[in-house]
């Protein structure tokens, strides 16, 4: 039988915030999305300090037009992997 995977709260954390940012909003304009009283729990969120409710998960995923493997996935290596062909490209031209 396959074990469950495990999944690390800073990395979605982490993510959370990127796409956040990618889309241009602010941790305010995402409470009033979701209908939150506070913005404390988006910085819970970001800083990895716990995980959205399922309804929560998905309304995130609907604003910032993501997946499930965009928020669950660990993306730094893709950065630091395409910023080093970036610079290589760079170089060589």
């Amino acid at each position: 039988m396959i074990c469950r995977p495990e999944y690390d709260m800073k990395v979605i954390g982490q993510n959370l915030r990127r796409l956040r940012i990618a889309k241009n909003l602010s941790v305010d304009e995402v409470r009033q999305y979701l209908c939150l009283g506070s913005v404390q729990a988006i910085y819970k969120y970001e800083k990895g300090k716990g995980y959205p409710q399922a309804d929560t998960m998905f309304a995130l995923m609907e604003l910032y037009g993501a997946d499930m493997s965009d928020i669950v996935m660990n993306h730094e290596e893709d950065e630091k992997s395409s910023s080093v062909s970036l610079a290589d490209y760079e170089s060589a031209a």
